[in-house]
């Protein structure tokens, strides 16, 4: 089980913000990736780390979250946490806010491929076998 810890903690925040980037959510981007590792667990063991395989997981249950939920969620400004200087915070969550508006632009298969870009360390070739491209 220390080997599964050590690749939870390797990749949970660069699967987060992949999630992120690609819903626009933070609450959703959290619970997938939740969801995402504990299907990892129940699937593939603690001794399996393939981080290809992870993000395949993270985008299909993204899918399956937009097929129930057909609505457009939109990202909220409580999305950035909290920090103590009131300032940083302000230019932070501006910052965000115009990242991922810009993001929402994009197409969807667009939003994806640069969202695997930025946030992950995955070669151009592994992200477009992952995506199909």
């Amino acid at each position: 089980m220390e080997k599964y810890s050590q690749f939870y903690r390797a990749h949970k925040e660069k699967l987060f913000g992949y999630l992120v980037r690609l819903t626009g959510d933070y609450h959703l981007s959290r619970d997938i990736m939740q969801e995402s590792f504990t299907r990892y667990l129940e699937h593939y063991g603690s001794e399996n780390q393939n981080s290809s395989l992870l993000y395949t997981i993270a985008r299909n249950a993204v899918f399956d979250e937009a097929r129930k939920n057909s609505r457009d969620k939109k990202w909220t400004s409580d999305a950035i946490p909290q920090t103590s200087d009131p300032e940083k915070q302000i230019l932070v969550r501006e910052e965000a806010r115009k990242v991922i508006a810009a993001m929402q632009k994009l197409e969807k298969s667009e939003r994806e491929i640069l969202s695997f870009v930025v946030s992950t360390d995955m070669t151009y070739r592994e992200i477009a076998k992952l995506t199909h491209t």
